[in-house]
């Protein structure tokens, strides 16, 4: 009978040992599944953290593009500043000049607001140069207005404006001559 027991506990032990390895390997296998879960979870965060990262340095190439135009504006009118003698009428001249130069270089559309900016002058001193700039250089400098009040500046090289004034000038004899017409 001693042998009976001996080998039936034998066999529990046996079974015991053989449910605690499959235990440990169970264990086992559920840690190396959390610290993957862990690692790639902080892959996915190194990632979104890199992409804010390039989105910051896209915004921050932008704001420093912005700052070397503003900078290249005042040193342009730096210059015409320490030319002034002082009259408020020679400086609108010199604004107004600097403005053309400035449309020259970056030929556009240009709002109020814009030109607040690059010019870093008030909004109705911007608005009076933008004026005076009409008046200097009424050829290339173009002044419209749109929705709401706004004005636009806009710089016309003269490249295009031969291709302008034909198109514009088959356009505007047939709706004069029906103007003229009609009363």
């Amino acid at each position: 009978m001693f042998e009976e027991l001996l080998e039936l506990y034998k066999a529990k032990a046996e079974e015991i040992e053989k449910e605690r390895t499959e235990a440990q390997a169970m264990v086992t296998l559920v840690t190396a599944v959390d610290k993957m879960a862990n690692e790639l979870s902080s892959k996915q965060s190194s990632v979104e953290v890199l992409g804010r990262l390039v989105d910051q340095v896209d915004r921050l190439s932008k704001e420093v593009a912005d700052l070397k135009s503003q900078l290249r504006t005042r040193h342009g009118r730096s210059a015409v500043v320490v030319e002034q003698t002082g009259s408020e009428g020679k400086a609108l001249d010199h604004h107004a000049r600097s403005l053309i130069d400035i449309l020259a270089e970056r030929p556009g559309r240009y709002t109020t607001s814009e030109l607040v900016d690059m010019l870093g002058l008030n909004k109705t001193t911007v608005i009076s140069v933008m004026k005076r700039a009409l008046d200097l250089d009424p050829r290339h400098v173009k002044m419209t207005q749109g929705k709401r009040r706004k004005l636009y500046l806009a710089y016309v090289p003269d490249e295009e404006k031969p291709a302008e004034s034909e198109a514009g000038s088959g356009e505007t004899d047939p709706v004069k001559m029906e103007l003229m017409a009609m009363t």
